[in-house]
């Protein structure tokens, strides 16, 4: 184990009962946020996804639209 692990291990083995359990709450409760965090997350990029599903976005491609429209307004 690194120090830093060790540490944090050496702490943790010195609380008392209470605290444990204190501390087990606290990381569950940081574990809930973080998974709220990247469902919310993913749940925008699936809207984003869907809303610009048919928009391209390569530069090769936004440049090939624009050559075409220029084309076209050198025709008008």
């Amino acid at each position: 184990m690194s120090e830093q692990v060790q540490s944090i291990v050496q702490a943790v083995r010195s609380l008392t009962a209470e605290q444990r359990r204190e501390l087990m709450e606290t990381l569950a409760t940081v574990e809930t946020s973080r998974t709220q965090v990247t469902a919310s997350r993913q749940e925008l990029v699936r809207a984003i996804k869907g809303k610009y599903r048919n928009v391209p976005t390569s530069s090769e491609s936004f440049m090939s639209r624009k050559r075409e429209d220029v084309a076209l307004e050198s025709w008008s």
